[in-house]
């Protein structure tokens, strides 16, 4: 009993350092380049909306399992209730969201340079690396690091971005023996074009069009 307890404990300082230096990455790194004034005005207003988005969207429901769904310290393992308290998990994953938006206003930069001009007007191409980004890391979020948290047999809240809720959510396929579901990944499916409509509006009503 007294391994069991000291194994838990190591579990939950080991989730806690991970979780919260993801979460917080955005915070810290938001900062530096504030400082540094190297990050443009456009940045901050997407990277800002984008965490409301997310917190509206989907995580306050999942948190609290707010329509016919269980919340999350009921679906979460015990180290994971440790490392994150119910009441700070939609702000952290929120924060975490956010900097999952920030990688792929990067990649897309990256990929993109020069050639054309990413954020003017709608782009397909751009459209689809920040879809293949989005959905990419929310399968190993949901296979590697929220394993038997997101649900996956009607458990889920619905939300404004988890439109079937608890009333559907089948398993696409398996990773490892861990499901990926439909509805988990259909929330960034649907952030994508609403991520990327945000990047354009932002672009064109500003004057500073450089994100």
């Amino acid at each position: 009993e007294m391994l069991r307890s000291l194994v838990g404990s190591e579990m939950c300082i080991r989730d806690r350092v991970r979780l919260y230096a993801f979460a917080l990455s955005p915070v810290f790194l938001g900062l530096y380049y504030l400082i540094k004034k190297n990050i443009s005005y456009n940045t901050a207003l997407i990277l800002c909306s984008t965490f409301f988005i997310c917190a509206a969207g989907f995580e306050l429901w999942l948190t609290y399992g707010l329509f016919d769904g269980l919340a999350v310290s009921e679906r979460r393992s015990e180290a994971l209730n440790c490392a994150i308290p119910q009441d700070l998990n939609w702000v952290l994953n929120s924060l975490g969201d956010v900097f999952i938006v920030w990688i792929g206003l990067f990649l897309v930069k990256k990929i993109f340079n020069k050639t054309i001009d990413q954020f003017k007007k709608w782009n397909w191409s751009v459209f689809l690396v920040l879809l293949v980004w989005f959905v990419a890391q929310n399968i190993y979020v949901e296979v590697f690091i929220y394993h038997l948290q997101l649900g996956s047999s009607g458990d889920l809240s619905w939300g404004p971005l988890m439109p079937f809720g608890s009333y559907f959510n089948p398993t696409l396929f398996e990773i490892s023996g861990r499901p990926v579901t439909f509805q988990s990944q259909l929330t960034w499916v649907l952030m994508t074009p609403i991520i990327y409509f945000l990047i354009l509006y932002f672009n064109n009503k500003t004057t500073n069009s450089n994100v």
